[in-house]
């Protein structure tokens, strides 16, 4: 979703009234700990947090440690969560109505920023050396620098990994203890742990490359391919034989109608998205992965705390994700969610004095609460000296996730304006690919027009309104 004139006038207008009811909350104190806040002088802010159940939870445990050890500022924390972030940010700036720090996915900062919706923050990031550059992993630093300013401050991110059903290896022959290694062994490993009943229905499929995400822009860089060309601020993607072989890879799980036989892994295209969908909530015990359905899955590090949770007895590894042999090492942390302040915030000075705690190390060398807020959620530091602490690195399983983006440089998604619109055409082209709607060459002639059409629009809306250019282009 690309932010066109049509979707902002659709955000400020058509959700006027949404906005009266959600956003423009009274002002003044609403709990007695705000009306003594009130009554000692303090600053009520509102922080808007994109998490919701137990994350937001661990936010306000820690927003409350900040309102019990300081007299001047109150925060006070509301669950948004991800479902309409975009338009609520949209229509309480435009409202003049906004939170006055909140947290968002930094793909969401990246086509936001560049149409004035949140302020810089160089003066904080200048005056907290816990915040200067060299403390960021350098992926997560590009999400939030660009047009020569800093948007947000990175909180949490992920990374991906190959996780694998022991017992599934075992019953198939393989050794639980030994992973695949490179793409080709993937496939091998696909094929031996693919399992079919008597009328040819695939009770257990070995991989799948989109299920549970499609993760279509990974593969492709895995692959070697490059998305974005941040020289020319263009979708150069036509060409490149990489992202190429990627696709057609994916395509290689589902049958070929013009082949005599088929790959052991491929599948009735009629019966992919039956497959993928058929198994339940993914928090539940009935997830394909937990449940045995599927042997082998690309995720990312909060399986280390989902799967003791909802398939406690699951017998798991965790490795890199192998790659095409001769492909550079690479490995994937596709976002980030980072802090901003809204441009129309009415209290900034009072929000940078709480983002300013929330970073720091607290005293006596003790860890920041934005470390033990990542501990808590188990996601993984923005930071590199926070990502390996020992709490962090002395689960075996997590230390891979964490070493993954220590060793190796980092794939993500690309940082412009439009970025959440290309995932969508990528993997709409993808979809096309794997029924065979379209040839590999094809879709990645569409998946580009379609990503710089929609790029020149956002940009002469930039131009117009005299926004900054956005991302890392120029």
């Amino acid at each position: 979703m690309y932010l066109s004139r049509s979707h902002i006038v659709w955000a400020l207008a058509g959700l006027a009234c949404v906005a009266s009811a959600y956003v423009l909350w009274p002002r003044q104190a609403a709990t007695d700990a705000e009306r003594r806040a009130l009554a000692e002088g303090r600053t009520i802010i509102v922080y808007w947090d994109r998490h919701s159940g137990h994350e937001h939870e661990a936010r306000m445990r820690l927003i409350d440690e900040f309102n019990e050890r300081q007299s001047e500022v109150y925060v006070r924390g509301v669950a948004v969560g991800f479902n309409a972030l975009m338009e609520k940010t949209l229509t309480s700036t435009a409202g003049h109505a906004p939170p006055d720090v909140q947290s968002i996915d930094s793909t969401f900062l990246a086509q936001l920023a560049p149409q004035g919706i949140f302020r810089p923050l160089d003066d904080l990031i200048a005056e907290e050396p816990s915040l200067h550059r060299e403390k960021f992993f350098p992926f997560c630093w590009d999400m939030v620098f660009y047009s020569g300013h800093v948007w947000g401050i990175p909180t949490t991110t992920d990374s991906y990994c190959l996780l694998w059903n022991k017992a599934a290896f075992r019953k198939a022959g393989l050794d639980p203890e030994r992973p695949p290694r490179t793409l080709q062994e993937l496939t091998d490993y696909a094929a031996k742990l693919t399992i079919r009943g008597e009328t040819g229905e695939i009770e257990q499929m070995g991989f799948l490359p989109w299920l549970p995400w499609d993760l279509t822009h990974m593969w492709g860089a895995l692959f070697g391919g490059e998305w974005f060309n941040y020289a020319t601020g263009r979708a150069e993607i036509a060409q490149d034989e990489h992202l190429r072989a990627a696709y057609e890879w994916q395509q290689s799980f589902a049958y070929d109608p013009g082949a005599k036989e088929q790959l052991p892994y491929a599948m009735d295209p009629e019966r992919i998205e039956a497959f993928s969908k058929g198994f339940g909530e993914y928090f539940s015990a009935s997830n394909p992965f937990y449940s045995g359905k599927v042997a082998m899955i690309a995720e990312g590090e909060w399986q280390v705390t989902f799967i003791p949770k909802y398939a406690p007895g699951l017998d798991w590894g965790v490795a890199p994700i192998p790659q095409p042999e001769g492909a550079p090492p690479l490995s994937y942390g596709p976002a980030a969610v980072v802090d901003v302040i809204p441009s129309t915030a009415r209290h900034p000075e009072a929000a940078k004095k709480f983002l300013r705690w929330f970073y720091s190390p607290r005293p006596n060398g003790g860890t920041s609460p934005a470390s033990d807020y990542t501990f808590e959620i188990h996601n993984i530091a923005t930071r590199r000296d926070e990502a390996v602490q020992e709490r962090f690195v002395a689960d075996p399983k997590f230390r891979v996730f964490v070493n993954e983006l220590l060793t190796k440089p980092v794939a993500s998604m690309p940082n412009m304006p439009v970025s959440l619109y290309m995932m969508d055409q990528i993997e709409r082209q993808r979809s096309r690919v794997v029924f065979r709607r379209s040839t590999p060459e094809q879709a990645l002639r569409d998946a580009e027009a379609m990503t710089n059409r929609a790029l020149d629009r956002v940009r002469a809306l930039m131009a117009r309104g005299g926004g900054p250019a956005g991302g890392k282009t120029p």
